[in-house]
């Protein structure tokens, strides 16, 4: 039986939609435009901290594959649906049932049209989920979410004639999975871990994960980062490429509302070559901070101009704020695995 919920967001406008809380659920209030993929939006670790709003409007009509999930579990703290459409698929759990066994709320019926508008006019903020319409004091989000994220020990996955030391923020088992498929053997490390144990595992290649929250407060993965820079060829993706830029100098920015969907247009400044992508992220590499860095633009977003990846002039590192592994998201940008898969073998030959 649902009930009455409130979102109320942190400068007192209130939405109203149905579902059940266990308690009052606290987060920064995020939307998506994907059209597919809400089981892996559910379950991306980027998403920690996060009550997500998704823009299309029926949501749950294929229920949940669990074979093909982005975590380990569902990491946001609350999703806001305008309508739940679910029926039985198959091998496929539905939706609703799902996220009650996950321990998040579900909450249907917000004019989620309204509710988005909101967040591009005003940026994303804070929120409340309660049976209250009262506006409470809501806390910022905590600072560090990556340990939150992060696997705790270190892990192998796949086999293969190459291996990749990847520093899990907070990373997608799609990254996972396409690495993988390549015929990488992939060492995961937990994000405290220092650059001279990553170092001393052999690995032939080093990968930077996407993750939730500030690149500003991660002195510590940054300061590890600078240290593995021009020992093996490196790729970072969405937080990986903002902590990249960080580890060489350049400053970090959050954008209003972020770019979060599977329909972001990109740009490759070398080549003029235009991409469809997947992105999900808050904060951005800011341009006017690259000077002296030894990085330039490799990406740009063709709405608002941001940077989408960066390149260094003298090493073997390149970075992309979006997401070539897409899960869910159109596959335009896969070639970016091919290359530095391609990179990391070449450079193990050459050093043989």
């Amino acid at each position: 039986m649902t009930s009455h919920v409130f979102l109320t967001l942190e400068d007192g406008s209130v939405w109203q939609g149905r579902g059940e809380l266990t308690s009052p659920v606290e987060g920064e209030v995020v939307f998506t435009t994907a059209m597919t993929g809400y089981p892996q939006t559910l379950t991306d670790p980027s998403y920690c901290g996060q009550i997500v709003v998704f823009s299309f409007p029926p949501i749950g009509i294929y229920g949940v594959d669990k074979d093909r999930l982005e975590g380990r579990r569902v990491w946001l703290e609350g999703a806001l649906i305008n309508s739940l459409d679910e029926e039985k698929n198959g091998r496929f759990e539905a939706l609703g049932s799902w996220m009650c066994e996950n321990g998040r709320p579900l909450i249907s019926g917000i004019d989620t049209r309204s509710l988005v508008l909101k967040i591009r006019e005003a940026g994303s903020m804070m929120g409340r989920l309660d049976y209250k319409k009262k506006k409470p004091k809501i806390k910022e989000l905590p600072r560090d979410m990556v340990t939150t994220v992060s696997c705790k020990e270190v892990e192998t996955v796949g086999e293969g004639d190459v291996s990749i030391a990847v520093m899990d923020y907070g990373i997608k088992e799609g990254i996972l999975r396409s690495l993988a498929a390549r015929g990488c053997k992939l060492i995961r490390f937990p994000n405290t871990t220092l650059a001279e144990e990553v170092l001393a595992a052999g690995a032939d290649g080093i990968f930077l994960s996407n993750g939730p929250g500030d690149p500003a407060v991660l002195d510590n993965e940054v300061a590890q980062i600078r240290k593995l820079l021009g020992q093996k060829p490196l790729l970072g993706i969405c937080l990986g490429n903002q902590l990249l830029a960080r580890a060489c100098g350049a400053k970090t920015h959050k954008l209003p509302f972020g770019h979060r969907g599977a329909n972001q247009p990109v740009i490759d400044t070398a080549t003029g070559r235009g991409i469809l992508t997947s992105q999900n992220h808050q904060y951005a590499v800011a341009e006017e901070t690259l000077d002296g860095t030894g990085l330039e633009v490799a990406y740009r977003h063709l709405g608002d101009g941001t940077i989408e990846g960066l390149r260094h002039r003298e090493l073997l590192a390149v970075s992309v704020q979006f997401h070539p592994e897409a899960s869910p998201g159109p596959e335009d940008a896969r070639y970016i695995f091919d290359d530095f898969v391609r990179n990391v073998r070449e450079a193990k030959g050459a050093a043989q």
